[in-house]
C-alpha cells in the first residue's frame, strides 16, 4: 500500500469523527470549537489522496527507512498537489456552510 493512500484513509477516518462531533455540538449547543471546522477538509483531502497518492513510496519502505517519508510529498507530481489543494478549498467551503461560522 502506498503511503499516500494510508494517510488518505487516516484523514478520512479522523475527519469523519471530527465532523460528527462538530455537527453534534452545533446541534446541541449552537456553537462549535474552531478546530472542528477543519473536519470536512480532512475528509476531502483524504478522498483526494486515495486517488492521487503522491510520491512513489510504500508503507514498508517508510517503515524500514529504505526511503525517506518526505518522498511522499516531495516527489509528488504537481497534478497531485493541485488536486489536494482543490479538495482542501472545497472542504473549507463545505465546512463554512455546514457549521455556519
Amino acid at each position: 500500500m502506498q503511503l499516500g493512500r494510508l494517510v488518505g484513509i487516516l484523514a478520512i477516518f479522523c475527519g469523519s469523527i471530527f465532523t460528527y462531533l462538530g455537527y453534534g455540538m452545533m446541534e446541541t449547543t449552537g456553537s462549535v470549537f474552531k478546530f472542528l471546522v477543519a473536519a470536512p477538509v480532512f475528509v476531502l483531502i483524504g478522498i483526494a489522496m486515495l486517488f492521487f497518492p503522491g510520491g512513489d513510496i510504500t508503507t514498508a519502505e517508510s517503515k524500514n527507512k529504505t526511503k525517506d517519508p518526505k518522498v511522499w510529498v516531495g516527489e509528488a507530481p504537481k497534478s497531485h498537489k493541485i488536486a489536494w489543494a482543490i479538495a482542501g478549498v472545497i472542504g473549507f467551503i463545505i465546512s463554512m456552510s455546514i457549521f455556519k461560522i
